[in-house]
């Protein structure tokens, strides 16, 4: 596929100006055991998709309501589920950050 014609030649990007959102990053360290009892019935609990339902569930338990989840880096050690997630909060709620001009 050539660049000129490729579907994606005819999209406009535009830059958000000023900092909307705060990226931190919480490493979890889950007992096996109690990662796959929350993701029972989950079809991949170790697939990105079992890790980021497993961090939405801890932030809906910490009261989290802010976050807005982004990818999850999954691991093990030592018998224990090792999550990285990258979380962003909005630093100015009036500010919606949009691709329009």
């Amino acid at each position: 596929m050539e660049k000129e014609v490729a579907p994606f030649a005819s999209v406009q990007e535009h830059e958000v100006s000023g900092e909307i959102f705060q990226v931190t990053h919480r490493i979890l360290q889950v007992p096996r055991a109690t990662y796959l009892e929350v993701l029972a019935g989950h079809e991949k609990p170790f697939s990105e998709s079992g890790a980021q339902q497993f961090v939405e569930k801890y932030l809906a338990w910490c009261g989290d309501k802010n976050g807005i989840l982004g990818m999850v880096r999954i691991d093990e050690k030592d018998g224990a589920v090792i999550l990285d997630a990258a979380i962003r909060y909005r630093i100015n709620p009036l500010e919606r950050p949009s691709c329009h001009s």
